[in-house]
């Protein structure tokens, strides 16, 4: 029998140690060190004031870590995290977790719940579905350690770009707000847009981070979020260029890849996987709707299986 309490009673680094052994034997095994989850409070907007951690006796044993914000209109929640430490897995903690968490939720006047679970994990979906999730996209990390060849991403039209930061993107009206959490503007520090223009009309968006190291070599390019404008006539054409913009062939050997990437955006998936990319790790992104605004939509829609 677990008892359950919020994730603040916890120290930093006993909130650390109880991450790290929740995903220990995981799928892909995910380490923290205290610098690194402040880091990733701060940038993903987690609560763990409003987080649940499980507890037997005295000893933490499970964790589900809260994120809130407001999309569109709605306050969303997104589960930033489920971990569960190995001897407990499977048990029925996670359950008794989610069941405290929807309290949480109904004390926030929450109206739309969004978590990502790896695909493999059919334990963890099964889990989520009993307690109202659905999955409505499936999402991709694309990867590429090698060269591209020098015509990598080609395009043919003449474009021209609005280089900034993640936010200057977010007024395009074909802004896709409901996108992962950590694909999100808000939670992509350090990263950088461009706004792509065909004249004076905005054709095209991609929000991206690089990196560098020590010794000022790049590092990595991640992609998060890449549109071309709907309808347009040479939105494949569109994507190319920015394609070939954020991850510069030229340049060389370096990890290029996309961070939770939607499957549905069949132009940008189609092109990576013709110049190589290949995929790492495939999530579903799940939702459930708790209450919805009168006159609103959700915004999220069932992509085909």
């Amino acid at each position: 029998m677990v008892s359950i309490k919020r994730f603040d009673t916890l120290s930093f680094q006993e909130a650390v140690d109880l991450f790290n052994e929740g995903f220990k034997h995981y799928f892909t095994d995910i380490t923290l060190t205290v610098d690194s989850l402040i880091k990733k409070l701060a940038n993903e907007d987690l609560s763990p004031e409003k987080s649940v951690v499980a507890f037997d006796q005295e000893k933490p044993v499970g964790f589900v870590m809260n994120g809130f914000r407001t999309v569109e209109g709605q306050k969303a929640s997104w589960n930033g995290g489920t971990g569960i430490i190995p001897e407990y897995r499977g048990k029925g903690v996670g359950k008794e977790m989610i069941s405290a968490c929807m309290g949480i939720y109904e004390e926030e006047g929450v109206d739309l719940l969004l978590l990502e679970a790896i695909s493999e994990n059919t334990r963890a979906i099964k889990l989520y579905e009993s307690m109202g999730y659905s999955v409505f996209d499936k999402l991709a990390f694309f990867v590429n350690h090698e060269s591209l060849s020098e015509r990598a991403f080609y395009h043919e039209g003449d474009y021209d770009y609005i280089h900034g930061i993640p936010q200057d993107v977010k007024d395009i009206e074909f802004y896709q707000h409901m996108t992962p959490w950590q694909t999100q503007y808000q939670s992509i520090k350090d990263g950088e847009s461009m706004t792509v223009k065909s004249g004076r009309e905005t054709v095209g968006y991609a929000v991206f981070k690089r990196t560098i190291n020590a010794s000022g070599k790049r590092e990595g390019i991640a992609l998060y979020q890449c549109e071309a404008k709907p309808g347009h006539d040479k939105a494949a054409d569109v994507i190319q260029f920015m394609l070939r913009e954020i991850y510069r062939p030229a340049e060389g050997a370096c990890r290029r890849m996309t961070v939770n990437f939607s499957k549905s955006n069949t132009l940008v998936c189609e092109s990576l996987s013709k110049e190589g990319f290949t995929v790492m790790i495939e999530q579903v992104h799940m939702s459930k709707t708790v209450r919805k605004p009168s006159g609103s939509e959700t915004g999220i829609k069932a992509v085909q299986s």
